[in-house]
């Protein structure tokens, strides 16, 4: 299943997707909540007013009705990713800057892969492994307790990749020239966790 990206109105989102992720202008915590049930019942065929948010026992927001779908939520610099599947789905946004890599965040072939890269190409290379990194950690839904360095990311191209520990996503990034954000989803022959 391949997720689709959305910029646009909820209403030219195709409600036979299985997976978008929709990006928005973030106007607060309400608003949030209001486009994941609003995407949600899209895809489902409902009514927002019949689609129940909760919280899972690490905080993060998942569907609780109508049962079989799936929401993950990032947010930064005025903007809010949400995402909605019928399968497990997890996304994250960071803003680029020059900053310099955190190489003690990397495997030891990440880092290696980084620092291969001409110096000014490292900080956005940096922050593609951490966004899959971050995908994936919500993915297997403990991010606050899975360290970064434990997460193998494998790039198969400029949009594909990989993430590993505790389970396998597929991840697809893009960089939009001030953020770069992913999507990951458990990868069909890992036997991904649900």
């Amino acid at each position: 299943m391949t997720p689709v990206w959305h910029d646009g109105p909820l209403a030219a989102i195709d409600p036979a997707a299985r997976a978008v992720v929709w990006a928005l202008a973030d106007e607060g915590p309400m608003a949030r909540q209001a486009a994941a049930r609003a995407l949600v019942a899209h895809l489902a065929g409902g009514e927002a007013d019949c689609v129940r948010l909760a919280r899972d026992v690490e905080g993060a927001p998942r569907v609780a009705s109508p049962g079989g779908w799936h929401i993950s939520l990032s947010r930064r610099d005025g903007i809010c990713l949400v995402a909605a599947a019928a399968v497990p789905i997890a996304v994250d946004r960071e803003i680029v800057d020059a900053a310099p890599p955190l190489w003690d965040m990397l495997t030891a072939d990440e880092a290696a892969a980084v620092r291969a890269l001409p110096a000014p190409e490292r900080p956005r290379a940096w922050l593609r492994r951490w966004t899959i990194k971050e995908a994936h950690a919500k993915l297997v839904g403990t991010p606050r307790r899975l360290a970064a360095e434990a997460i193998a990311t494998r790039l198969v191209d400029a949009v594909h990749a990989t993430a590993e520990c505790h389970g396998r996503s597929r991840c697809w990034t893009r960089d939009t020239g001030t953020a770069i954000e992913t999507v990951a989803i458990w990868a069909a022959d890992a036997g991904g966790m649900a």
